[in-house]
C-alpha cells in the first residue's frame, strides 16, 4: 500500500477498462491484467488519484454454466453475480503484487444521481484515497444489466474529476471498424455536432462487452457535458493515462468539455438524456423549439412530426424546425402516444427531462 496519495480535486481521474480489455476467451488476461496494473502505477507515481471502474464479471460469469450463455436479463444477471467475485480476486491479488492495495465498491447509477444516497459514497472514495487506496468501482450487475461506461462518466462527474480516461481494444474513435480490415483513420479530437459523431461510431467498433462505441460515446457525451475531459484510448499502452492527463499526445480521441454560459446540468438530468443511444427523435415546431430554448416543457402540441418507434421512458432527440438536434432527454410519452392526434396538452419533455445539446 502508498500511504499520503494527493487528495486535491485537481489530481482525481477515472479510468474505466473494457472486456475485452481484461478478459480473453473467458478468463482474466494475465498480460492484460499486468498492463493496467502498470497503467495505474504511473498515473498514482505522476501524482494522479484514480478509480477505476471496470467491465469483465459477465464475461467471466457466462463460461461457469452453459446455462448462463442465453441472452436474458436473468442470466446476465446471474453471471455477474458469479463473475464479479472471480474479476475482484484476480484484480487485488494483481494490484497487491504492484504494492496497491485496493477496494470493491458495487454501484449503480441512482447512488451517484440522487444527493440522498450520494453522500456515503463521497465519505467512501475520500477515506479511501485517504488510505492510499485504488477504488476499483463495477455496475452492480446483479441487480440489473446497464453499462459501465456510462457508470464511469457519472463518476467522474460525481466525483468532479480532472479525466475521465476509457480503455479499450481500439485505439479511440475511427471513420470505419478498424478490426475489420477496413483503411480507418482515427479521429484525433472530437468537437462536432453530436448527431454527425454518432453517425460515424454507428460504422465502427467498441468492445466484447455489454457496450460498443455508440455506448461510449453516451458515456463521453455525459462527461464531457459535466465538464470533464474524455478520452478514449487504447488499453495496452500503459502511457496513456499520464499522457492524457497533461495534456500531451495520445493514440487515441480526445473529447473536451463542452463548455456552456450556464452552469453544467446536474449528473441526473445528464444520465436521464446520455444513458443510452437515442431511439428515435421528435420534430418540433418553432413556439416548442422556443420551449426548448428557454427550459420550458415540450408538449404535444409543439410537436410537427415523430420519427423512430420509442417506448415512454427511452432516450430522445429534440430536432428544431432547422432539422438540428437541440436537445436530447427521457421522453414520457411512447412514439404511438405522441403521434398525429395525441395528446396535445401532454407534455413530451418536462424542463428536468433533457439537456440542451451543446456543440463544441
Amino acid at each position: 500500500m502508498r500511504d499520503g496519495i494527493n487528495d486535491g480535486t485537481g489530481n482525481r481521474v477515472v479510468i474505466k477498462v473494457g472486456t475485452s480489455s481484461l478478459i480473453t476467451r473467458g478468463r482474466v488476461d494475465p498480460v492484460k491484467l499486468d498492463t493496467l496494473c502498470a497503467t495505474v502505477s504511473k498515473g498514482i507515481e505522476a501524482g494522479l488519484a484514480p478509480v477505476l471502474v471496470t467491465s469483465g464479471a459477465i464475461a467471466l460469469g457466462r463460461t461457469m454454466h452453459s446455462t448462463l450463455a442465453q441472452d436474458t436479463a436473468e442470466a446476465a444477471q446471474t453471471a455477474a453475480a458469479l463473475g464479479q467475485g472471480v474479476l475482484y480476486s484476480a484484480l487485488h491479488a494483481r494490484f497487491a503484487a504492484h504494492g496497491l492495495e485496493t477496494g470493491q465498491i458495487l454501484l449503480t447509477p441512482r447512488a451517484l444521481v440522487a444527493p440522498e444516497r450520494g453522500g456515503g459514497v463521497r465519505r467512501t472514495l475520500d477515506l479511501m484515497r485517504s488510505l492510499g487506496m485504488v477504488p476499483i468501482v463495477n455496475e452492480n450487475d446483479a441487480l440489473g444489466v446497464r453499462n459501465n461506461d456510462v457508470l464511469a462518466a457519472l463518476l467522474s462527474g460525481f466525483i468532479e474529476a480532472r479525466l475521465l480516461l476509457l480503455l479499450t481494444n481500439v485505439a479511440g474513435l475511427y471513420d470505419g471498424n478498424p478490426l475489420l480490415g477496413e483503411d480507418a483513420v482515427r479521429i484525433a479530437e472530437v468537437t462536432g455536432p453530436i448527431s454527425e459523431v454518432e453517425a460515424v461510431a454507428g460504422g465502427s467498433t467498441g468492445d466484447s462487452g455489454t457496450g460498443g462505441m455508440l455506448v461510449k460515446l453516451s458515456a463521453c457525451w455525459i462527461a464531457t457535458h459535466a465538464g470533464v475531459r474524455t478520452v478514449v484510448a487504447d488499453a495496452m499502452d500503459s502511457t496513456a493515462l499520464v499522457a492524457a492527463f497533461r495534456g500531451d499526445e495520445v493514440a487515441g480521441t480526445v473529447f473536451p468539455p463542452r463548455t456552456s454560459h450556464s452552469a453544467a446540468p446536474d449528473l441526473g438530468r445528464l444520465w436521464r438524456a446520455f444513458r443510452n443511444p437515442p431511439s428515435g427523435s421528435v420534430v418540433c415546431d418553432a413556439t416548442g423549439q422556443q420551449a426548448i430554448e428557454s427550459g420550458r416543457a415540450l408538449l404535444g402540441g409543439s410537436v410537427d412530426a415523430i420519427e423512430g418507434s420509442f417506448s415512454s421512458g427511452d432516450v430522445v432527440d429534440i430536432v428544431g424546425s432547422d432539422s438540428r438536434v437541440i436537445a436530447r432527454g427521457s421522453v414520457r410519452l411512447s412514439s404511438a402516444e405522441a403521434g398525429a392526434g395525441g395528446r396535445p396538452a401532454s407534455a413530451l419533455f418536462n424542463h428536468c427531462d433533457y439537456v440542451r445539446i451543446l456543440e463544441g
